[in-house]
């Protein structure tokens, strides 16, 4: 059965505001402990990144999977904005270097992304500073041709259920920080009596719950 292609979530199924992306390469011989290990390196960029900055591209999860015996790898990933504005983000906030760490390492590469690379101008005109005039430009005018490969290889999920895909990366922190502030406050001993007014009695009982 072929997937129908939909503005929010590609190819993929959505659940609430979250996508999926599941999207799968051949992994050249004999290079799946470097390909598992840059797998490993952009999961560390990621980690060590911006978390606002990486929480505005729509990223819920990001995870690399070698399988059957080293041939093949998963790229499987959430996301809650639309299809293209999270490639997009994706590429610009994390950095193009790290997709191209791993996919130098697929029989991909040398089919269908190293000529799609220079068709848009080279790889240094991909990477590095991500400052410099007129980058974002050239990314996002030639960024057609890296999701039409995503897509070439990506399987849409069977099915798919997230249990708080109704709720944004935003909310769910905003909810956090919420709750961390009022723990403060009841555990602050001069709020004790500004506690006991009738219209705290909801927050208190969703603190006691």
């Amino acid at each position: 059965m072929t997937a129908s292609i939909t503005k929010k979530a590609g190819k993929g199924r959505t659940e609430g505001v979250v996508s999926e992306l599941a999207t799968y390469f051949h992994v050249k011989p004999g290079h799946e402990q470097e390909v598992a290990a840059a797998c490993q390196r952009m999961c560390e960029a990621l980690r060590q990144g911006d978390i606002a900055a990486t929480i505005k591209t729509g990223l819920r999860d990001s995870r690399h999977v070698v399988f059957d015996n080293g041939t093949r790898l998963l790229w499987a990933t959430t996301f809650e904005t639309e299809w293209d504005p999270y490639i997009d983000d994706a590429f610009l906030t994390v950095g193009f270097e790290h997709f191209v760490d791993w996919m130098q390492h697929t029989t991909e590469w040398d089919t269908k992304i190293a000529p799609w690379i220079e068709k848009s101008g080279g790889l240094e005109a991909l990477t590095g500073d991500k400052t410099r005039e007129g980058f974002e430009g050239h990314i996002l005018a030639n960024m057609a041709g890296m999701k039409q490969i995503l897509q070439d290889g990506q399987q849409q999920a069977a099915a798919y259920f997230n249990p708080v895909g109704s709720l944004t990366m935003p909310e769910i922190a905003k909810a956090h920080q919420i709750n961390a502030a009022f723990q403060e406050v009841l555990d602050d001993p001069a709020a004790e009596e500004a506690l006991q007014h009738p219209a705290l009695k909801p927050l208190l009982a969703q603190a006691a719950s």
